[in-house]
């Protein structure tokens, strides 16, 4: 385990990877203005760090995060909780609706339903070592989505995807809903962080042929060693969608 990891898990904290990134704030809020987003689909929230995120940065809009993993989602609540335009829901979201073990890992926003790779263990430490598994509800993002949006009508939806690896299979679940959806973010890995997760390239060339083009990509962490970007935050605008200039 790496000091700092050591220091936190004396003091009683658990350390979570960093979506600080300067440029990505400005970029999204840029974006979110362009095209008049007013609703945020959340997808892997976590703590609710995006969300939190998204607040500082400006955003009043309408949040909905998803978080399967029980104890991140109870803290999820406590933070959504001081909002009153921001819900939540206790399951993943993915192609097909079942029940699946997730892996929780030491630091919980390495949590997936993939195993971590052995690059994955090298680089991050025990941070990503699988702590317990644990069994959470999937549906399909079609499935839900009349009900999620209800509250809004001709939403402006950017979908946000954070799910360690599983990202695609969210987008797969989403189909009938990408009509209704502006933008979407989803974290790339150049280098896979998990066993049999999709190559960063399949992932873009399925983005652009659902009609999404490139906005933006911004660097989450790079290995030390090689100085190689491992993740990426990569932010795609429909490209159909009529311009408008920011208010």
């Amino acid at each position: 385990m790496r000091l700092d990891h050591k220091i936190a898990d004396f003091l009683g904290y658990d350390l979570v990877k960093s979506k600080k990134n300067i440029l990505l704030h400005r970029h999204l809020r840029n974006l979110f203005a362009l095209l008049d987003i007013d609703c945020v689909l959340d997808v892997g929230a976590n703590y609710g760090q995006y969300g939190t995120m998204l607040r500082d940065a400006g955003y009043r809009g309408r949040i909905i995060s998803f978080e399967p993993v029980s104890a991140s989602y109870q803290r999820l609540q406590q933070t959504a909780a001081k909002d009153g335009n921001w819900d939540t829901y206790n399951f993943a979201l993915g192609s097909t609706e079942q029940q699946q073990e997730i892996h929780v890992t030491a630091a919980s926003d390495f949590a997936s339903f993939l195993q971590p790779s052995e690059f994955s263990k090298n680089t991050f430490g025990d941070v990503v070592a699988i702590a317990k598994n644990e069994r959470v509800h999937i549906k399909r993002l079609d499935d839900v989505f009349a009900t999620i949006i209800k509250k809004q009508n001709q939403a402006r939806i950017h979908l946000k995807m954070d799910t360690q690896g599983y990202d695609l299979d969210v987008f797969k679940g989403a189909g009938n809903s990408l009509q209704n959806i502006t933008s979407i973010q989803s974290e790339l890995s150049v280098l896979p962080v998990y066993e049999g997760m999709p190559d960063y390239l399949e992932s873009l060339t399925t983005y652009r042929n659902a009609g999404f083009e490139i906005t933006g990509m911004f660097p989450v962490s790079h290995d030390s060693a090689t100085l190689m970007v491992i993740e990426f935050d990569c932010v795609l605008r429909r490209k159909d969608q009529p311009k408008t200039m920011p208010r």
